[in-house]
């Protein structure tokens, strides 16, 4: 069972990320990596963000930045284009969530200790993207 402490510290990383300046997601993932979280899963149709240290969970409610989720078809440029522009630093968290929306995912994992992000949509639909400069396997 999670701390109180490792609670609040977990959700203020997120209330950071979906703050207006936003948090880049290195600053986030490395944030996250030091409270022990190994992976973190964002439903944007739940709209939760749910934070794994060890066996224990963390699951937040996060913003809606889209009434659209679950009901965009799969479209791998447009999610490939969210991605190009958050690692160019380009708009903050709420701009990728609605670019991601749109390109039909409907969550995604990111494995910290694995250094990569697996997109899902409705369909079944994936796409692995590995943290720049990560060895793949």
């Amino acid at each position: 069972m999670l701390t109180e402490p490792t609670i609040t510290a977990i959700r203020a990383v997120w209330a950071a990320v979906h703050s207006p300046s936003g948090l880049s997601f290195p600053a986030a993932a490395s944030s996250l990596s030091a409270l022990g979280v190994s992976r973190y899963r964002v439903d944007y149709i739940a709209r939760t963000a749910t934070a794994y240290v060890g066996t224990d969970v963390d699951v937040a409610p996060i913003p809606s930045y889209s009434t659209l989720a679950g009901s965009q078809p799969w479209d791998i440029s447009k999610l490939s284009a969210g991605i190009k522009n958050a690692q160019a630093g380009v708009g903050i968290y709420e701009d990728f969530s609605k670019a991601a929306i749109e390109a039909g995912v409907t969550d995604y994992t990111a494995y910290l200790e694995g250094k990569r992000v697996v997109y899902s949509g409705a369909l079944g639909d994936t796409h692995t993207e590995w943290f720049p400069g990560a060895k793949k396997d």
